[in-house]
């Protein structure tokens, strides 16, 4: 699974950060780059965080680590997770509703059998 988000690094770099202070997710999350969006200069590049959601129940642990971290930011951020099989979910923590977001990253990271 990749995470991106909108913005800037800076807001990688800070959920980076906190899975890493994660018991359970602690050696499961690495930065990568991937391609840019259409209609962008070929070549260019985005960071994302891969996260290995594969065995081990790692998928609730991020749903609840990520929703832990969404309901804690004092700013905007729009973040993007996709599955290796192209399943994305959108989440814009402008108006996050925590509930609804662990029930949509719980749908999202359920039946998934992939390392990212």
């Amino acid at each position: 699974m990749t995470i991106q988000a909108e913005g800037g690094p800076d807001e990688l770099f800070a959920l980076s950060d906190w899975f890493g202070r994660d018991d359970a997710l602690r050696g499961r999350v690495r930065q990568v780059q991937v391609p840019g969006p259409e209609g962008h200069m070929s070549g260019v590049l985005l960071t994302a965080l891969a996260v290995a959601v594969g065995a081990g129940g790692v998928g609730p642990a991020l749903a609840k680590s990520l929703t832990a971290w969404l309901t804690h930011r004092r700013s905007d951020v729009k973040l993007t997770l996709t599955r290796s099989d192209g399943t994305q979910l959108k989440i814009d923590a402008y108006r996050v509703d925590s509930p609804q977001v662990l029930r949509e990253l719980r749908d999202l990271l359920g039946g998934t059998d992939t390392e990212q």
